[in-house]
């Protein structure tokens, strides 16, 4: 089976794009800060991941006649929405966040078979693509972080009135909540659709540490959606 990428909902394959050979998996660039001690001593510290460049080559065949139509359609989907996740078939289990993408020119190597290249500008930090996935918990249940670092999670919340959300020692409170609320930790953002609530919030960002998490809340709430990103190297 030849492999594809996964990207705005829709495989390269479903498209009749050919992936042409096995591209470098990239590797995390983790960003270091070194910092000096009493006695002559350093300490090193993670500061953040460098973004990562996924290169792919890709051929596709099309009539004189047809090319600019399916030229168009590739390029609609590849820049239509910028921020989503790719995943490339041999290595399912990650994910990576796209920041930018760089299409270049087309070429021709024959009167219908064309070839170009698409370079994608990857959040540092790699996802586990099953953590991209919203999960229900009840109020007391833990839930456990196995990547390789914290995870910054999408937290969906059903209920009324004003509500207290914990994970360990860490809580925030929101207020004059109505049906639901979504806080997202990523992109440090508290809202309802597309009104925001952030100043209806006080409180942390919700972080899961590696390892175990207990999960609790107050407050009149009927659901909770975790959605927990976790990240991996």
């Amino acid at each position: 089976m030849l492999s594809y990428i996964y990207y705005n909902n829709q495989k390269s394959s479903d498209l009749d794009l050919i992936i042409e050979k096995t591209p470098e998996i990239p590797s995390s660039k983790i960003k270091y800060k070194t910092i000096e001690i009493d006695g002559g001593e350093t300490l090193t510290q993670i500061v953040g991941f460098e973004d990562i460049p996924f290169k792919f080559d890709f051929a596709y065949f099309a009539e004189p006649e047809e090319y600019m139509m399916k030229k168009s359609r590739i390029d609609n989907w590849l820049l239509n929405s910028i921020g989503n996740y790719l995943i490339y078939s041999l290595d399912e289990f990650t994910a990576y966040k796209v920041k930018q993408i760089s299409i270049d020119n087309t070429t021709t190597t024959s009167r219908i078979l064309r070839h170009f290249s698409v370079t994608f500008l990857c959040q540092g930090s790699k996802y586990m693509a099953n953590g991209l996935k919203p999960i229900e918990l009840a109020n007391g249940a833990t839930i456990n972080n196995f990547g390789s670092y914290e995870s910054k999670p999408l937290v969906k919340i059903y209920g009324s009135g004003n509500i207290t959300f914990s994970i360990g020692s860490k809580s925030f409170t929101i207020n004059n909540v109505s049906s639901y609320v979504s806080v997202d930790s990523e992109i440090k953002e508290c809202y309802k659709d597309s009104t925001n609530k952030g100043r209806d919030m006080t409180g942390d960002w919700p972080i899961l540490p590696i390892g175990l998490n207990t999960i609790s809340w107050t407050g009149n709430i009927t659901k909770v959606e975790i959605t927990p990103r976790w990240r991996c190297y």
